[in-house]
């Protein structure tokens, strides 16, 4: 992989034609000095963010975002993790009307990696290239600051940008071959939570979790594996974290 997002620029379009674009994007672009030289980054705060009730998150932020917020597995292989924002589609408990975050929560990766991303120059390609979402609230040709300098070359802000993005997909990674091989273990199963709110029984299901019996039940060798790889401490911030998801239906908005 490149050090560089000046080594990482491809030419106009060759992020397009994506089979689909990752949750929050409206679109992507290959970074060029020639098509975005004008392009400054600034602060937009969160409300891109406002209808996510779930973000993805990687295993290596589970045990800070646990504090805040409640983390789940997806319900769909390969059951890549997230955290709830919300119990109601479309809804997010965290980002105010003036699009700040939640004072004293945790803000996943995801998000403050927006509006970049990396992807493939091709298929069976291993060059990646630095797109941006040109759609995001934080992109502006008039405020904040500018994405390549005078000359055409990544300004500050872009090499920042870069070596940021870059860390949160080589942690996805990660994450995705830790969820695989709990999958594997048989750990990943549906899971139901349910509580009183005002009174009435409440219900929250459709997302899987680390199931506890089957947790207890592994061989000694499996526990010392993930424990070695740094997993079982991720898999108990999961699991504390659960207790959180009472409160995000206590928070719900008129």
């Amino acid at each position: 992989m490149s050090d560089s997002p000046a080594d990482l620029a491809v030419a106009n379009g060759a992020a397009e034609g994506a089979p689909q674009l990752p949750p929050l994007y409206r679109s992507l672009e290959g970074l060029t000095a020639d098509r975005h030289a004008a392009l400054r980054l600034r602060d937009a705060g969160y409300g891109f963010a406002s209808g996510a009730s779930a973000v993805p998150l990687a295993a290596e932020e589970f045990t800070i975002a646990a504090r805040s917020l409640p983390i789940v597995f997806a319900a769909q292989a390969p059951h890549m993790p997230v955290v709830l924002t919300g119990l109601a589609a479309g809804t997010n408990l965290f980002v105010d009307g003036g699009g700040a975050w939640k004072i004293g929560a945790y803000v996943p990766a995801y998000l403050r990696r927006y509006p970049f991303f990396l992807l493939r120059t091709a298929p069976d390609s291993e060059e990646l290239a630095l797109c941006i979402d040109p759609a995001a609230p934080q992109v502006s040709e008039t405020a904040g600051e500018p994405l390549f300098t005078p000359e055409g070359k990544p300004a500050p802000q872009l090499e920042r940008a870069f070596a940021f993005t870059r860390a949160v997909e080589e942690a996805m990674l990660r994450t995705r071959t830790m969820t695989q091989h709990l999958a594997e273990l048989g750990l990943l199963k549906s899971s139901v939570v349910q509580f009183e709110q005002h009174g009435k029984p409440l219900r929250i299901d459709g997302f899987f979790a680390v199931d506890r019996p089957s947790l207890a039940a592994l061989p000694p060798e499996q526990l010392a594996e993930l424990r070695d790889r740094g997993w079982l401490e991720v898999i108990y911030a999961h699991l504390l974290s659960i207790g959180g998801i009472p409160e995000l239906a206590r928070d719900i908005r008129g």
